[in-house]
């Protein structure tokens, strides 16, 4: 039989998750102004247990921004081919993210980012701040030259905010993300 600590923090793991899950989703419907009581209803909590877990609603955005930007890191991680062994390999593997068919990846570059509903206040920046740090320095080991890989960076998260609308095809898609790959190849 399992310990009743371990079950009780699976449940609190749980009812975390399905909070960040249900914010995430009502920020992105209806933007930054979702109220907490809709949000816990949604998570099918109380108002209560939200802001047991949640003091405050900075608190929940924090979590979700966390959340958001290390799905997101784990997506480019899941996309790391091992047998790689040169430099580039990040970079290559954050432009295939960008560029395959996965929408959560991309929601983070799309214009209704929750990273744009919800990071502009100064808790949201400092997370996004301390993100965007992470990133530089596993870029700057990459092995790539640093501006290079900026510009493609940038070309594979403006690739991401452009699937399904009328700007991008998927011909094209396919044809840039080729480029994109080729270019993160150290000559």
């Amino acid at each position: 039989m399992e310990p009743a600590e371990s079950i009780a923090t699976r449940d609190k793991e749980r009812t975390r998750r399905a909070i960040i899950d249900a914010a995430s989703r009502m920020f992105h419907t209806h933007g930054a102004n979702v109220s907490l009581a809709d949000i816990a209803a949604a998570a099918g909590v109380s108002k209560g247990a939200l802001t047991h877990h949640f003091t405050t609603r900075s608190a929940l955005e924090e979590a979700i921004l966390v959340d958001v930007s290390q799905r997101f890191r784990d997506a480019v991680h899941e996309r790391l081919d091992l047998s790689e062994d040169r430099p580039g390999r990040l970079l290559r593997a954050y432009i295939r993210t960008l560029t395959d068919d996965d929408a959560a990846a991309r929601d983070v570059f799309s214009a209704g980012s929750l990273l744009l509903i919800i990071g502009s206040d100064q808790t949201g920046q400092e997370v996004l701040k301390a993100d965007a740090e992470k990133w530089r320095k596993a870029f700057d080991a990459d092995g790539i030259d640093s501006v290079l890989s900026l510009i493609i960076r940038y070309a594979a998260e403006g690739l991401a905010a452009s699937v399904g609308t009328p700007y991008l095809t998927a011909a094209e898609l396919k044809a840039a993300r080729a480029r994109l790959l080729a270019m993160a190849e150290q000559d």
